[in-house]
């Protein structure tokens, strides 16, 4: 639409006439862009973008929609008659405008809280758990992988709870799925084969096809997940996954400032996809003979193209590396050389000679704090200590460019702030300091520092972050939080958002916090807010589990028996370290190597003399031991204890 109408001479004087144009980066703005989102579904159905809304002059909406063409087409109006027409309406017929924007404007501030009034079916957590799975599992595409059908997006949160619940409770038919859709997407076009990196969806539900524009906010989950996946069945794929996907973050997303990106631009040169897709012919004059042949047989390559509708080839990956190489008639180890040498050459190629796709330099604060979740869980699947390195890096740098005038911001670009940050930027800030503290057992990341001031310090650890939000976003009537800091509000309605879409919606993300925190430090108000915000969306998750993954994956590690292994005494950090894998959901793991008496996990625990490990189940404690071995043996037999079927 810019390009067709935005960017016309004749039809900006129309707009001008008649109305105050505003632009809105919805990215930047999540509440705008949430409130006439859901006014644009009110009125048409559906929603989506471009999107389009009329306003009163005191905001509230009277007309929304998507895309409109210069011409009438598509059985769409063109974008000039409705211009005409909305402007008509305001001018002689007022009062009609005036009460649709008053029906909209209620019907945005109750649809969503609607959600909090659905009552479960079911009569006790088992039969809650077992419902909420099996719709989980009934949604999932046996056949390609993930949910769904075209458009395909990864679900990352809902393969994350498949996940949970399969290590939690034995269900080796749960961790399967979750590893399927993984693996699946490793094998599809969604995944750039070539370079590492994640697209935002495929426009076929076989992954095959892919939007070619990649966002940090969905490698980041995607990151997590895979490491998660590492960490419980330890696979190269997924440790591939893990390392080039990093490596492109490295190369193509982080900013000379420190942080990373939004996101990359799915064309270049005008044309979608350029940047990634090959000929046949191209390959072959790039390649020696062999190389091409490994290529074109393991990527899917073929003469007309494997995308057919423009005649191009995505690589993908139909077959296994043995498959190829017996059809090669090379062995596995000649294969995997020659693919390595072919990958490198095409990659240098496309990297150094083709124009690269846009890229949007803003550095949101959720999703960088999401990115520095997902380094986290990285290190724990591999030990890598860069990668640990890259998280309080991260950590950092978002401190010193976003912690301004003391208050936090939703993004940086160039230099220039953009709002005060929204709920999902701290909910995910303080998810991630909870997550640093997991791996360091630094106690700054719960409790905050004074390296920046008073000020920073105390909005730089976990605590003093979930004491902010909730002062600043709760809301008396209701257990869940507003999207915007209360009474800063141009818009007609306070947002609240509840489902987890591409994104973790901030409610959800708090309460996981707020439930985590209540256990590292013993705050039993924070324990009753997360417990009262779940309660309420118990009947929503049932219904729909899969708008909801991130509610039902912190549900699933709530309702699990509360462990945890405290570890003390000299070296207690770098002992600690050896139990950061495999994966154990819901087993908090804490470490101090001096007296602490002021949180709970650590009073009366320490001796000079030693190291001591505490293992306690739901405030039954194991008697102390004093080697890591018979820690791990512990952990082990409560394991067993917690599911026979292990």
């Amino acid at each position: 639409m810019e390009r067709e109408s935005f960017e016309d001479e004749a039809t900006a004087a129309v707009m001008n006439e008649h109305f105050v144009c505003i632009k809105v980066d919805r990215e930047e703005r999540p509440d705008v862009d949430k409130i006439y989102m859901e006014a644009c579904q009110a009125i048409n159905g559906s929603g989506g973008w471009p999107l389009n809304a009329f306003l009163l002059p005191d905001g509230r909406p009277f007309y929304a929609g998507t895309y409109y063409p210069p011409e009438a087409k598509y059985n769409r109006p063109s974008w000039r008659d409705v211009l005409h027409s909305l402007s008509t309406s305001y001018s002689e017929r007022r009062e009609e405008v005036e009460e649709q924007a008053e029906r909209l404007t209620k019907n945005i501030a109750g649809g969503e809280l609607n959600m909090l009034r659905i009552e479960p079916e079911a009569d006790d957590h088992l039969s809650w758990r077992n419902n909420v799975m099996q719709k989980l599992r009934d949604r999932y595409d046996h056949q390609h992988g993930g949910f769904g059908g075209a458009p395909k997006f990864p679900g990352s949160q809902s393969l994350e709870a498949l996940l949970a619940h399969g290590v939690l409770h034995g269900e080796t038919g749960d961790i399967y799925l979750a590893r399927h859709g993984m693996l699946a997407m490793l094998d599809g076009g969604i995944y750039d084969q070539l370079g590492g990196g994640f697209s935002r969806y495929t426009v076929d539900g076989a992954w095959r096809v892919p939007h070619f524009e990649k966002m940090l906010y969905d490698n980041a989950l995607l990151l997590r997940l895979l490491a998660k996946l590492q960490m419980t069945t330890p696979d190269e794929r997924f440790r591939d996954g893990i390392n080039e996907t990093i490596t492109w973050l490295k190369r193509e997303m982080l900013l000379p400032s420190g942080g990373y990106r939004a996101g990359l631009d799915a064309d270049s040169e005008g044309v979608e996809g350029k940047y990634y897709v090959w000929q046949q012919e191209e390959i072959e004059g790039l390649l020696s003979e062999q190389e091409a042949a490994v290529i074109i047989k393991f990527y899917g390559i073929t003469e007309a193209g494997n995308w057919a509708e423009e005649h191009t080839n995505i690589p993908y990956r139909p077959l296994p590396k043995e498959a190829c190489a017996t059809a090669l008639d090379i062995s596995v180890a000649t294969f995997e050389g020659l693919l390595t040498s072919a990958k490198s050459k095409l990659h240098t190629f496309r990297f150094e000679t083709r124009v690269h796709p846009g890229a949007d330099d803003k550095v949101i604060l959720q999703w960088n704090a999401l990115l520095v979740s997902a380094f986290t869980w990285c290190y724990r699947a591999t030990g890598d200590v860069e990668l640990l390195n890259l998280a309080t890096e991260l950590w950092d740098t978002l401190r010193t460019h976003l912690f301004k005038d003391g208050r936090w911001h939703r993004n940086y670009t160039n230099g220039h702030l953009g709002a005060p940050a929204f709920l999902d930027d701290l909910a995910a800030l303080t998810e991630a300091a909870i997550d640093l503290y997991a791996v360091t057992f630094d106690m700054k990341y719960l409790i905050g520092s004074d390296d920046l001031g008073a000020a920073a310090g105390a909005l730089s650890g976990g605590q003093q972050l979930v004491k902010y939000t909730l002062e600043n976003f709760g809301n008396n009537d209701s257990p869940m939080l507003t999207l915007r800091q209360k009474g800063k509000n141009e818009l007609p309605v306070e947002s609240v958002d509840l489902f987890d879409n591409a994104l973790p919606s901030g409610n959800s993300q708090f309460m996981h916090s707020l439930l985590r925190m209540s256990h590292l430090l013993d705050e039993q108000s924070m324990e009753e807010r997360g417990e009262a915000m779940l309660a309420a969306m118990a009947g929503s998750m049932e219904r729909y589990p899969g708008s909801f993954a991130g509610w039902v994956h912190a549900a699933l590690l709530h309702a699990a028996p509360k462990r945890e292994l405290v570890v003390t005494g000299p070296d207690a950090v770098d002992v600690a370290q050896q139990f950061l894998s495999p994966y154990r959901p819901g087993l908090l793991l804490a470490a101090a190597e001096e007296e602490n008496q002021d949180v709970s996990l650590f009073r009366n625990r320490y001796l000079a003399d030693g190291l001591r490990f505490y293992l306690c189940e739901n405030q039954v404690c194991q008697k102390p031991v004093t080697t890591a071995k018979a820690a791990l043996e512990l952990l082990e037999k409560q394991a067993t204890n917690l599911n026979p079927n292990k």
